[in-house]
């Protein structure tokens, strides 16, 4: 009987010990996984925002109006948004997975910050025909991290670029309350089914349907979106929608005169 206890004993050490080795080396591999995409992706940054900068341009300097080649330039400028925007993506889950993602805040202007975003998606959504209705309420200057917010309102106009444009129609809307920002994004699209309402906040959670079938995603945007919402003291949220998808962010910014 001791015998028999001693080998088990030795069998479950080593097995023990087996997986505690075999989790370890995994842990190392995925850090390294993680590492490595976090410097290609800083490396990629750099000169893909040169690309974009120059490309918007020689797209102001054209002196002659020529459709063809605005159409082109058009198509530049787009993609290497669109790519920026996953480069962004992939680095602030890259600081959200090593505990090290904090904001950044600065006075700023909701609204000229609403502004900007739309006029970098301006010719992706003039190529799809949305028309987009903007209503300013949050113009005065507040404490917050501009380049989250801008992150947060890009990947869901890139959402309804991709998935609610047939819907021909995006709404976009800020008001202020207290110390609350509050921004809704809106579209006329198809909408999610309510069993996956929950899900999309999940990271590389795509919906699978006819809806996203064809269109590319790494299923970050939203889980990324909500992590910078809530480190801003808000939320972001899916409301019901008798149309579309409706999405309200909120953010807890205080005015800057009161920081002064």
């Amino acid at each position: 009987m001791a015998a028999a206890l001693t080998v088990l004993g030795a069998a479950v050490a080593g097995l023990s010990y087996y997986f505690y080795r075999e989790q370890s080396r995994e842990m190392h591999e995925a850090a390294q996984r993680v590492s490595f995409v976090n410097q290609v992706s800083h490396e990629l940054k750099t000169p893909l925002t040169n690309i974009r900068m120059y490309a918007e341009l020689l797209e102001k300097d054209l002196d002659e109006p020529d459709e063809r080649l605005q159409r082109h330039l058009g198509v530049i400028v787009s993609e290497s948004q669109r790519l920026s925007r996953l480069i962004g993506n992939v680095l602030t889950f890259s600081r959200k997975q090593r505990e090290t993602l904090e904001l950044r805040r600065k006075p700023a202007v909701v609204d000229d910050v609403l502004r900007s975003v739309l006029d970098h998606f301006g010719p992706a959504l003039g190529a799809k025909r949305i028309e987009v209705r903007f209503e300013p309420g949050a113009g005065d200057s507040v404490s917050l991290d501009a380049d989250a917010v801008e992150q947060i309102i890009g990947n869901l106009i890139s959402n309804v670029e991709k998935y609610g444009a047939e819907g021909k129609r995006m709404e976009i809307a800020s008001r202020r309350q207290g110390d609350t920002i509050e921004i809704t994004v809106a579209d006329r699209g198809p909408g999610l089914p309510r069993r996956e309402r929950q899900r999309i906040f999940e990271p590389f959670y795509r919906v699978s349907n006819a809806l996203t079938e064809g269109v590319s995603g790494t299923g970050m945007g939203l889980a990324i979106s909500r992590d910078l919402a809530r480190l801003h003291g808000g939320d972001l949220e899916l409301l019901a929608s008798l149309q579309g998808a409706r999405f309200r962010l909120t953010l807890e910014c205080p005015p800057v005169e009161r920081l002064l």
